[in-house]
């Protein structure tokens, strides 16, 4: 494991510069995100994409200020990480337009397993629950989700999502397997980056699903 960059900045005692600019990144492109996702049905993707831009943004925060907030500045990241993921989850069952009994089982199951992230991961305070629950919302529910409806039920715009998941995911190999490429990219930098670049085809994918909606529909767009 390679040492933390350390510096001194307005008499404070501050820690890796890097992680809050990659996390900077990742918010930017959650905000670019946001506002691609203009159709109503994609409601749930604009809160995931707010609370994920909070969760980047305090998690920057919490690497620069260890030395005085330590553990507990962890706690709002992983709050609003586990939030995102929720509602990530939210968002791929809209598009599966089940009926409402359906919707409201999930979405119990959905929340009963947020609870539970967050409870062990504050237990004890580590961050593998909620590391373990963002890989498996982005495989499960997002890559396979969004192949099925590709494939399945040919909603072109979700191929979109199938590719920002292929991004992503060497970023859950890189956090996992702890490859540091250098004190200035370590392997949180490394993922940042892949995150936001992975988060920007779901941006591309708010844009295409607009424009199916409304060939479709074009008398209700």
């Amino acid at each position: 494991m390679i040492d933390k960059i350390e510096f001194n900045l307005f008499g404070y005692a501050l820690l890796e510069p890097m992680a809050m600019i990659t996390n900077g990144i990742v918010v930017m492109s959650c905000l670019l995100a946001f506002t691609r996702m203009k159709h109503a049905r994609l409601i749930h993707w604009r809160i995931f994409f707010i609370l994920f831009a909070l969760a980047s943004f305090f998690g920057g925060l919490s690497h620069l200020f260890w030395n005085y907030w330590e553990f507990y500045g962890k706690i709002a990241p992983w709050f609003f990480g586990v939030l995102a993921t929720s509602f990530l989850t939210y968002a791929m069952v809209d598009l599966f337009r089940f009926d409402a009994r359906t919707n409201n089982i999930l979405s119990m199951i959905i929340g009963l397993k947020a609870a539970l992230i967050l409870f062990f991961a504050y237990a004890n305070w580590n961050f593998l629950f909620v590391a373990v629950d963002t890989i498996g919302s982005l495989l499960l529910t997002c890559g396979l989700g969004s192949w099925f409806l590709y494939s399945k039920r040919a909603l072109s715009s979700a191929r979109f999502i199938s590719y920002g998941v292929l991004v992503m995911l060497p970023a859950a190999l890189i956090f996992l397997l702890r490859f540091d490429l250098h004190r200035w990219m370590n392997r949180e930098d490394l993922s940042h980056i892949l995150i936001a670049i992975g988060l920007l085809f779901f941006a591309k994918f708010g844009t295409s699903y607009a424009l199916d909606e409304t060939k479709k529909n074009p008398r209700n767009n």
